[in-house]
């Protein structure tokens, strides 16, 4: 998504059993640690986003291009374009990096000339160590968020994170997705117009990763774990081209986004 780390580990839960609520046996599979968040080429996935802060909902689909080195940036990372179909939507870049154990995602920025990537005049969005590139059940982490770069007067995200193991299906338009990995993340935005007014902003965020294939959900909760929904985000359609050309992740009763 460089900032201090508390990293708890517990054995039991990955190698233990653990019962769900129809009484079947599920248990995390330390092996998939490294399949939370495939970046294969040509991958594709399509989340409809349903928000009430907006009043809205619209489609936002992503594509991985592959690694590239941006010059703009001076970093080397895996290249997501993300279209939104909504109105000064259009598509822009996301560069993924790799740091010290986490996955850093830089946004905010655009297309230049021939496809150059580059950053607006403030800056860039900085998301840092937003996931662990290997991701296990309880885990927790500490991130910022710089919307905006480190633009003199701009806000900021402070979070803490907590990764649970979803022992029951999570069910999208885009089908079942079992041996799930929710984070649970609270999100603070302080400084900037939040210390002008002297109030901060505090929403809950669960994200549900499904192996070999990513996000699957999202919800944006106001206040805490029991406030109100404000976003949703539920992947509709996901689809990679395997080894053997063969197009895995998606389901013939998927969703058709609207």
């Amino acid at each position: 998504m460089r900032r201090s780390v508390a990293v708890l580990f517990a054995i039991a839960i990955l190698t233990g059993p653990i019962f769900g609520c129809e009484g079947k046996k599920v248990s995390f599979d330390p092996a998939l640690a490294g399949s939370f968040f495939p970046l294969e080429v040509n991958a594709t996935w399509t989340y409809r986003i349903d928000s009430k802060s907006q009043r809205a909902t619209y489609v936002v689909t992503d594509k991985v291009i592959g690694e590239r080195y941006v010059p703009s940036l001076n970093v080397t990372g895996e290249v997501v374009e993300e279209y939104y179909n909504m109105d000064r939507g259009g598509t822009r870049p996301i560069v993924y990096v790799v740091k010290n154990g986490y996955l850093n995602r830089l946004s905010g920025l655009e297309y230049a000339k021939q496809e150059d990537i580059e950053a607006p005049a403030w800056g860039r969005s900085e998301d840092g160590a937003f996931l662990p590139a290997r991701l296990l059940p309880e885990l927790t982490w500490h991130s910022k968020i710089f919307p905006f770069g480190h633009l003199d007067g701009a806000f900021d995200i402070n979070q803490e994170h907590r990764s649970v193991f979803e022992t029951d299906d999570v069910v999208v338009p885009a089908g079942h997705f079992s041996s799930c990995i929710r984070i649970d993340t609270n999100a603070v935005y302080e400084g900037g117009s939040y210390a002008r007014v002297g109030k901060k902003m505090e929403l809950t965020y669960r994200d549900w990763y499904a192996p070999n294939v990513g996000l699957v959900r999202t919800l944006a909760l106001e206040g805490g774990p029991s406030g109100p929904e404000m976003e949703r985000v539920e992947l509709v359609r996901y689809s990679h081209s395997s080894k053997t050309g063969v197009s895995q992740g998606t389901s013939s009763t998927a969703a058709q986004p609207k």
